[in-house]
């Protein structure tokens, strides 16, 4: 099987540069020759969870773009015809537990991968489908990325990244530990994307079989496959748990030839042919899409418009985002790259290239009040004359307000809080009245005096995540952030 071996470290390592090459030019220091996608817009499963948004509303989760749902087919294809070959042959994380199992091996020996009982374990396998489910109605009712923060597989390949959930760190964790005396105890007990997977060996046409004519019972068969399925008493193996990865077969592990084989009818696949077939419908796949300019991994830098009838045609600034350019707000609004870069002193050789999210790292000033992304936002509004209320915090600086002075009238000129020409509000100040911001959730304006009821005539429906913040259910739902902050805010102040 030193082909499914070789295919598993490919692939280990091409993630691992995809992931690395993302964080670089996350920081403004791309490499060349790595691609800068995130692990996310890699991952098939993500193709999964948006299916209900994408055809809602024609766009996907969060942090999903269309090379996930490129991967996605492409798996499901080869799940079709073979089973799970993602799972045995491709998955990076996969490959990653049976990496740590091989230690546990060496600790164990033969009471490695036998601690549960099959009696109980075999009902412990559909823990997975629980979590399948879970996650995708979660996903798609907030149109996030809810397994996130669980995730070891993000983990892993983020495991530098401060954008981690602690809770991810803590499931690789345990997933880590438990690998030592169990092989991929994510992938048989939480894995949601097996758990889907799973269920195509019910119908998928290339099936392992048994041989009963020329088995000698040895069960060496059972012994060998990683997830402890009984293969050496059944004639066809349909169970939910085959990854595909032929280790039981005739070419690894049984003794007989031609006994226990991967076949449809009276074809037998070989691993070579698996390996191959699955390389190629990934070549293909990819390589097809990129030609028609269908594979993206990024999303389009392209803000969201208004909704208002007088403002239509106009790209909303608040939807502007941290991972968007100078250049990305230049082609959007058609403020001059080199206004931005004077307006928030920004000194580079390349100021197209800087990412607004890197100003929170040069400017941080103060919990208080900060220069951010929310000062872009206010910055672009005022440069273009469009409505935009800035969070309470925001603030500009001072080359900012000499660029406006000939955009704005004096009386906003005066109104505009920049640093060092206003002291920022005291914190006592703004703890005596509650002020709505962007990242202020709905739980937090109930907690407030607002009821769910009013909310609901407000927004139109009561979020199924109370902890959303308002400008993201804004954002997503093709609504006026400020309209619904002047009304919500009104009624907390009454």
């Amino acid at each position: 099987m030193k082909l499914r071996r070789i295919i598993q470290v490919a692939v280990f390592i091409l993630v691992l540069s995809i992931s690395i090459g993302h964080t670089f030019e996350e920081a403004g220091n791309p490499i060349p020759f790595l691609s800068t996608a995130s692990v996310h817009a890699v991952c098939p499963f993500g193709g999964v969870v948006s299916i209900y948004e994408f055809f809602i509303s024609g766009s996907y989760v969060k942090k999903i773009h269309e090379s996930s749902f490129i991967l996605m087919f492409i798996v499901f294809f080869l799940a079709i015809i073979m089973g799970p070959v993602f799972c045995g042959w491709i998955c990076p994380f996969g490959t990653f537990q049976e990496w740590i199992s091989k230690i546990g091996r060496r600790i164990f020996k033969k009471r490695f991968n036998t601690f549960i009982p099959y009696k109980i374990d075999k009902y412990l396998r559909f823990i997975r489908y629980f979590v399948l489910v879970m996650v995708i109605v979660k996903t798609a009712q907030t149109a996030e990325l809810m397994f996130a923060d669980i995730d070891p597989y993000y983990a892993l390949f983020n495991i530098w990244s401060d954008e981690v959930a602690i809770t991810a760190y803590i499931a690789l964790f345990i997933v880590t530990v438990l690998s030592l005396f169990v092989e991929r105890p994510f992938c048989k007990y939480a894995c949601p994307y097996g758990a889907l997977l799973g269920i195509t060996n019910t119908f998928k046409f290339f099936k392992i079989e048994r041989r009963e004519s020329t088995c000698i019972n040895c069960k060496l068969c059972d012994k060998k496959c990683p997830m402890n399925i009984p293969l050496s008493n059944i004639k066809r193996s349909m169970n939910h748990q085959c990854i595909t990865c032929l280790e039981c077969t005739s070419e690894a592990a049984c003794p007989k030839e031609n006994t226990l084989v991967l076949a449809f009818k009276k074809v037998v696949l070989k691993s070579r042919s698996v390996g191959i077939i699955a390389l190629a419908a990934f070549i293909v796949g990819i390589g097809g899409t990129m030609i028609l300019n269908l594979w993206q991994t990024e999303t389009s830098k392209v803000p969201a418009k208004y909704t208002t009838k007088e403002l239509a045609d106009q790209y909303n600034p608040a939807d502007i985002r941290g991972s968007y350019s100078l250049q990305d707000i230049e082609n959007a609004f058609g403020v001059p790259v080199e206004d931005l870069a004077k307006a928030f002193n920004i000194i580079t050789d390349n100021p197209g290239s800087f990412l607004i999210k890197g100003l929170e790292d040069l400017y941080s000033v103060s919990e208080e009040y900060e220069v951010g992304t929310d000062s872009v936002r206010f910055f672009v509004a005022l440069y273009k004359d469009l409505p935009y209320t800035p969070e309470s915090t925001t603030r500009l600086l001072n080359p900012a307000k000499s660029i406006l002075k000939d955009k704005i009238s004096d009386d906003l000129l005066v109104s505009v809080a920049v640093i060092l020409d206003q002291e920022p509000v005291s914190h006592e100040e703004v703890e005596e009245v509650f002020l709505i911001k962007g990242k202020t959730t709905f739980r937090e304006v109930n907690e407030e005096g607002v009821t769910v009821e009013q909310i609901k005539t407000i927004v139109g429906s009561v979020p199924e995540n109370m902890n959303l913040s308002i400008r993201d259910y804004a954002n997503e739902n093709n609504i006026e952030f400020e309209t619904i902050k002047t009304e919500l805010q009104a009624l907390i102040d009454k």
